[in-house]
């Protein structure tokens, strides 16, 4: 039987890899800042929020990066990925963050015909509380032999890893305690999905689907 798992806290972080580096997509930085603000417009972004980082000068280093919802939300254009990290993701603003990687997404593969993604990694860090049940109870299912003879267990987690399924090429599930809600449970789910096997326009769905199904793998149950 699942357990309810009530989410005080979300985090992401999402990586688009393309499948080799693309050094000409900066070639006309105006260009590429022009279209990808007009992608990025109605999501909130303004003028403010987009600006060019060079860091130390390599190509690794330069970046195009723009905030969105008042700086929840760091997006970041690189010559061989997009990034795109959210500290706080309200469950009211999922379907919002959703259609922002979908919209950056199509605007760099638009601008660059020839730009092929390799893969979409995703990982979703909650914090929350467990409905009827303690953290240590839960996560004794899962770690049974705790060593006794380095002092008293101050706590333990789990790390589980799996392999290619479907349009996965692999996801992993974290447990352990959280360190930002009192008695409370963290769990971080990862997952790679092979870019070819999966439409850009799906990705919001896929994730939601991954997440829901991880985390019932583990018997607990995410509010609708």
């Amino acid at each position: 039987m699942a357990t309810k798992f009530t989410v005080s806290q979300a985090e992401f972080q999402l990586e688009a890899g393309f499948g080799q580096a693309e050094f000409s997509l900066f070639r006309d930085t105006n260009g590429f800042l022009d279209h990808v603000f007009k992608a990025l417009q109605p999501h909130g972004a303004r003028l403010a929020d987009l600006r060019v980082e060079t860091g130390g000068g390599s190509a690794a280093d330069f970046n195009v990066v723009c905030y969105l919802f008042n700086y929840w939300v760091t997006l970041r254009f690189r010559i061989d990925r997009i990034e795109m990290a959210g500290s706080q993701m309200p469950q009211k603003y999922v379907h919002k963050y959703g259609a922002a990687i979908v919209d950056a997404l199509l605007s760099v593969r638009n601008y660059n015909q020839n730009l092929r993604y390799r893969s979409y990694t995703l990982n979703v860090g909650l914090h929350g509380s467990l409905e009827g049940g303690s953290v240590k109870k839960y996560i004794s299912h899962f770690v049974k032999n705790v060593p006794d003879g380095l002092g008293p267990s101050a706590g333990n987690g789990a790390v589980m890893y799996f392999g290619p399924a479907g349009e996965r090429l692999l996801c992993s599930v974290i447990i352990d305690r959280s360190t930002t809600v009192p008695e409370g449970l963290f769990c971080r789910t990862s997952v790679v999905w092979d870019a070819t096997k999966v439409k850009i326009e799906d990705l919001p769905e896929l994730a939601n689907r991954f997440v829901r199904e991880a985390v019932g793998q583990i018997s607990l149950e995410l509010p609708s």
